[in-house]
């Protein structure tokens, strides 16, 4: 029995689904009445939630429709797609505590304290535009996606399914965001959470089982047997151990450029959530990726042992239609829509955020009260997904690699970041000159140049840091009482608040300093930091050798 074309069971799963998403929305408006309700919730969440917070806005279509694409090219190495930040996560566990630490609202208040007004200006341009342009992606990924599974493949400009899918998933998480804030976001990405991971496991056994495949042994055998090496891990022209090493340096200063950093290290209850949630709930997507790759690496063995042709660009549609009955097939689009709403809830809010705290607060209207700004900030963001939506649309012939490079040289202001953080003689010139340098850099190495991937990490990164120290050497230091005012704040733990009134010798005495050489500041790690950071490590070598016992 079907519905336009598509079985009944699986409407009933999508409608039950966006009803459910969209009541949520409903009951998290009453824990909305300030701005700090709206962007961090009142910082109310345990770990759990937190955890599935940082694992749904970090986790989109793209990330498992990219690995299985990739696989059916290149084999195992196209783990690395989404891997690419698998060793920056260990320091996610240092960043969480010192973004709490900040007492901000939105990244763009560090950037006005600790550099002023026009730094925090450039910082939103930067991360809206970059962010827009990221969502606009993720929409796209997401509908091109939902058509594959749906076997609904474009049939022109006009394609009603194109537009209908795209209008659909945007509407429902533009109005639960508007109503309940992050309050929302973070409730419907623990269900979303918990349907990305199902959608990670649900095809595989399917996958295995088949005749063509011959579980895991036949996939290692029918591998073996093709020209290339599809078992290797690593990949010399994509993904060799040096690119994996810069990307392990790059992965924590693309993190600190999040406009969503705030809330997935700052809406928990104390540090510890903050620690948990944005550490693991990455973690997780990183086992997750184990799923996608080894779903790749059995459809392909069933193309190849099938004879039939490869299309990457339709590997994950076709199996999910191949794989799996109708009902499942309406909980894996689900499932997909789930992972483009969890990241497009918190780009809404905390884009939105950005503009109302930190300009229509500070040059527009500086008597606002919370009400009016909490107005402001929904209203902002539902023009910022009404923008991704048009950006989607005008991308829509050409989902260019422009869109995850332009995401990822947020990594250039997250060098200012971290300067700003360690380095207490960073200035505002400094800040102005690494982040404008380091994306001309990265935009003459990756786009007039065409260097390879190890160079255009590489290069962004020397330039900004180089910038930085240049910049701020040639002029005025920082106020001396401003820097150690906020130095003070990054180091004393939430709920010791009685010593941000002591001066930053007293506060941080330097018998906890691990070192001040040439205007750094750094502190020794307590246990809980290194003990924590050690594990996480081991974890992402686990993943590693997981990866490498399957194959």
């Amino acid at each position: 029995m079907e519905f336009l074309g598509l079985h009944y069971a699986i409407w009933i799963v999508l409608a039950l689904y966006f009803a459910g998403m969209l009541a949520m929305g409903w009951l998290s408006k009453r824990g909305i009445r300030n701005q700090e309700g709206y962007l961090l919730g009142n910082r109310q969440f345990g770990w759990p939630m937190m955890v599935m917070h940082a694992f749904g806005a970090g986790t989109h279509p793209g990330n498992v429709a990219g690995v299985m694409s990739q696989a059916v090219e290149s084999g195992a190495s196209s783990i690395w797609v989404s891997w690419m930040w698998l060793f920056g996560t260990p320091f996610y566990w240092i960043i969480a505590p010192v973004v709490r630490r900040m007492r901000c609202l939105t990244m763009a208040d560090f950037f006005r304290e600790r550099f002023g007004g026009a730094a925090s200006v450039l910082y939103i341009i930067v991360a809206a535009v970059g962010m827009i342009v990221f969502l606009s992606g993720v929409l796209l990924a997401t509908t091109t996606t939902v058509q594959g599974v749906m076997g609904k493949a474009a049939v022109g400009d006009d394609d009603p399914w194109f537009f209908g899918i795209l209008f659909v998933s945007t509407a429902v998480f533009i109005v639960y965001s508007y109503w309940g804030g992050i309050i929302a976001a973070i409730r419907t990405d623990m269900i979303q959470g918990f349907m990305i991971i199902a959608l990670s496991i649900i095809a595989i056994p399917a996958a295995l089982k088949l005749q063509e495949v011959n579980g895991m042994s036949g996939v290692r055998e029918t591998l073996a047997a093709q020209e290339g090496n599809l078992l290797s891990l690593f990949d010399p022209k994509q993904f060799s151990l040096l690119t994996v090493l810069l990307l392990s340096i790059n992965a924590p200063l693309t993190a600190l450029a999040f406009p969503h950093l705030m809330s997935v290290c700052g809406a928990g209850r104390t540090e510890w959530e903050g620690r948990v949630g944005f550490t693991y709930g990455n973690m997780l997507k990183r086992v997750c990726t184990i799923g996608w790759c080894v779903l790749g690496l059995c459809w392909l063995v069933h193309l190849l042992n099938s004879g039939s042709e490869i299309n990457k660009d339709a590997a994950f549609g076709d199996a999910i239609r191949g794989l799996l009955r109708p009902e499942l097939q309406g909980v894996m689009l689900a499932c997909v829509m789930a992972a483009a709403m969890s990241s497009g809830d918190a780009v809404q809010v905390t884009v939105a955020g950005l503009f109302s705290q930190n300009v229509y607060r500070v040059y527009v209207n500086p008597e606002a009260d919370e009400k009016q700004v909490v107005q402001v900030t929904r209203i902002v963001g539902v023009v910022i997904a009404l923008l991704s939506l048009v950006g989607a649309i005008l991308m829509r012939a050409n989902l260019v690699r422009a869109i995850l490079d332009y995401f990822n040289i947020l990594s250039v202001v997250g060098i200012s970041t971290a300067m700003g953080i360690l380095w207490r003689r960073m200035n505002t010139t400094g800040m102005f000159a690494s982040t404008i340098l380091a994306g001309i850099s990265y935009i003459l190495t990756r786009h007039v140049l065409m260097c390879g991937r190890d160079v255009t990490i590489a290069v962004p990164i020397i330039v900004g840091v180089a910038a930085g120290v240049i910049g701020s050497l040639l002029t005025k230091p920082p106020q001396r009482g401003a820097i150690e005012r906020f130095f003070t704040k990054i180091y004393v733990p939430i709920g010791q608040e009685d010593k941000l009134e002591l001066p930053l010798d007293e506060a941080v005495p330097a018998s906890s300093r691990l070192t001040t050489a040439g205007g750094l500041f750094i502190v020794k790690p307590s246990r809980q930091s290194w003990v924590g950071l050690v594990v996480s490590l081991g974890l992402c070598v686990a993943c590693v050798l997981a990866m490498l016992a399957l194959l």
